[in-house]
């Protein structure tokens, strides 16, 4: 399910554990039950890379069917004062294997010689098709990434006013509980979140960038600066 949300929001796969798992540019290894699966690095091919930094960005979502409520001083609010002394906010899901993701600031690092890196690796004796090499990292700052396993879960955040008025429930000053037991449960952790992988073309070994429609077969992304993280639901 985390995966899908990954998939549909950001047209990469999602790293899992989402922030738990290390993962570098350069990184090869198999799909396995929809998620990436890190057999090594390129680097032990003597493959050597570029690396370069996008924009930051952020993510934000919610699954459907979830009431949000916010309350100042034990009393519901629409929206929570800076200087609140009391603040809460509540997510009520209504069916079982709900999330929230919610990644304030995501910085983006990717390999910028993608071609030369596909060259290099044409070259490499042993190296199989079916590898897929991480091309870019997704590192969420201050990451939320929760879901439940029952419906009618109530997850309650406490604490100061300003983050949660801001709703950035990742931050230290930020406490929660839980009316029943979690699926996954990752607060207030830095790390990665999602990778862009590419595989080699079985025909002239050029790169394709892989994701949502992948198994529609090898068009090379020629553009990949449409992409977009934001999903405020």
């Amino acid at each position: 399910m985390f995966n899908d949300i990954i998939q549909k929001d950001l047209n990469v796969h999602a790293a899992w554990l989402p922030v738990t798992q290390n993962y570098e540019l350069g990184d090869y290894g198999l799909i396995s039950d929809g998620v990436f699966a890190k057999l090594g690095n390129i680097s032990e091919f003597g493959v050597t890379l570029n690396s370069t930094k996008g924009p930051d960005a952020k993510l934000d979502y919610t699954s459907a069917r979830t009431k949000v409520t916010k309350f100042s001083g034990g009393a519901e609010v629409d929206a929570i004062p800076a200087a609140a002394i009391d603040a809460k906010v509540v997510f009520k899901f209504e069916t079982a294997n709900s999330f929230i993701i919610k990644c304030p600031v995501i910085s983006v690092n990717a390999i910028s010689n993608v071609q030369q890196v596909a060259n290099q690796l044409k070259k490499v004796g042993g190296w199989r098709k079916a590898w897929k090499v991480v091309y870019e990292t997704y590192n969420a700052d201050d990451a939320v990434v929760m879901s439940t396993v029952d419906g009618d879960t109530e997850i309650s955040f406490t604490g100061d006013a300003k983050a949660l008025k801001e709703l950035k429930i990742g931050s230290a000053d930020v406490g929660f509980n839980s009316t029943k037991k979690l699926g996954l449960d990752i607060q207030g952790k830095d790390g990665v979140i999602a990778l862009g992988l590419f595989k080699l073309k079985m025909i002239g070994g050029g790169p394709v960038f892989l994701g949502e429609d992948e198994k529609t077969g090898d068009a090379v992304v020629e553009d990949l600066k449409g992409k977009t993280l934001e999903n405020d639901l």
